[in-house]
């Protein structure tokens, strides 16, 4: 080894600052020159974190990396933040139980571990880090496993001791991870339990289910994800004319009701589910007016439908989303991540259709559902960050 440049990042929580303190000691006790810089974002929890770790063989020059041997990335944004460091050839290591978004590059190696998902497997699922680290230590050897359990009490004291024998497990998961897969560079990515076989060998990408789900659950939100996607020529037969714009809208506010009827069964006991349920109300009430519009369009009535619904339209309420059992915590994560690609798809469709409608009723109306659909995705965005904050605080590992 000559000298590996690493960037680790996440959500702070996730023990990104302890993985790289681990690596670091873990270099000094095998006689490297290091060098550890952390990075916080706006809170120690729940908000961003990332630090840089150098190990070499030569003296350190500079603490601050442009271009890094290895990125390990443990949410998805800190993917769309650091691909982009990685050095040509170099390793990118993704937690794939959180990041559903396909990394861009084809000039990397890409490891793509459900490092959450494994640590349920132990028995604790705050050694996520654990496991990552272990994955990373059998792709690039940067330090040996032993110097890192030497390491272990320097970087959380004396008094986590005891927690020694589960990060140890956890290490040796992610190593057999890598090694039961056969992984060794390009695109690798480790399906949930099917650790020790199946490796995929290309990506499809998938929208926003942003934690790890199973069984039955799982099946729902696969469900849910089925959002419609335009090709050009659908996208040229849906604008042609006033008719086929309205039957498209109407097959969106079709598919709103079925999802968040869906939504509502799922989260059904919680406020969230009654939310859902009202969220579904609203696009029946849109389904009306449409179907008015359509009427009108063939009446040539002009009449102006937009302006006798604009007041019902225009009633902006915030909504109180109250709290979600525990149990159903990532479920419902997972949940409002898809509503919001839901809602950003509906956006960008009105905001088209009103751009391409040639019927002032049509353009006021489509004006209307556009800012609904953007007030919707507010509320829906700020509750899923409230959730994601929550989720993280309560499973990640207190440090120290």
């Amino acid at each position: 080894m000559a000298t590996r440049d690493i960037i680790a990042a996440g959500f702070g929580g996730q023990g990104i600052m302890a993985m790289g303190q681990l690596i670091t000691y873990s270099g000094m006790l095998e006689n490297k020159f290091v060098s550890w810089l952390p990075s916080y974002g706006p809170e120690m929890r729940g908000g961003s974190a990332n630090c840089s770790v150098v190990v070499s063989d030569e003296p350190v020059g500079s603490p601050v990396i442009s271009q890094a041997t290895d990125v390990v990335v443990m949410n998805e944004p800190s993917l769309e933040k650091f691909e982009q460091y990685v050095a040509p050839g170099g390793n990118l290591f993704i937690n794939s139980s959180l990041v559903k978004k396909a990394p861009t590059r084809d000039d990397i190696n890409v490891f793509s571990i459900p490092v959450n998902d494994l640590a349920n497997e132990l028995g604790n699922a705050k050694v996520a880090n654990m496991v990552m680290l272990g994955a990373f230590l059998q792709v690039t050897e940067t330090v040996k496993v032993e110097s890192v359990i030497k390491a272990f009490t320097k970087v959380y004291g004396d008094s986590k001791k005891k927690l020694l024998p589960i990060n140890e497990r956890a290490i040796a998961t992610g190593q057999e991870a890598i090694k039961g897969a056969g992984c060794v560079g390009g695109i690798c990515q480790i399906l949930p339990e099917k650790t020790n076989s199946q490796v995929k060998s290309h990506y499809s990408r998938q929208t926003a289910a942003s934690v790890e789900l199973s069984g039955t659950d799982l099946e729902n939100i696969e469900y849910l994800k089925t959002i419609k996607k335009y090709s050009a020529e659908d996208d040229e037969k849906i604008f042609d004319n006033e008719m086929s714009i309205v039957e498209e809208a109407l097959s969106i506010e079709t598919e709103s009701i079925k999802f968040c009827d869906k939504a509502a069964e799922m989260l059904k006991g919680d406020d969230a589910g009654e939310i859902f349920a009202s969220l579904s109300h609203q696009s029946e009430e849109h389904i009306s007016y449409l179907k008015g519009l359509k009427e009108t369009l063939k009446s040539k009535d002009e009449t102006s439908l937009a302006d006798k619904i604009k007041a019902k339209l225009t009633k902006r309420e915030d909504y109180d989303w109250g709290k979600v059992d525990p149990e159903k915590a990532r479920l419902a994560l997972n949940v409002f991540a898809i509503a919001k690609d839901i809602k950003n798809s509906s956006i960008a469709f009105y905001a088209k259709a009103k751009e391409k409608s040639m019927d002032a009723n049509a353009k006021k109306l489509y004006d209307e559902l556009e800012y609904w659909e953007n007030f919707q995705l507010e509320q829906v965005a700020g509750q899923y960050e409230i959730y994601k904050e929550e989720w993280w605080a309560d499973q990640m590992f207190s440090k120290m």
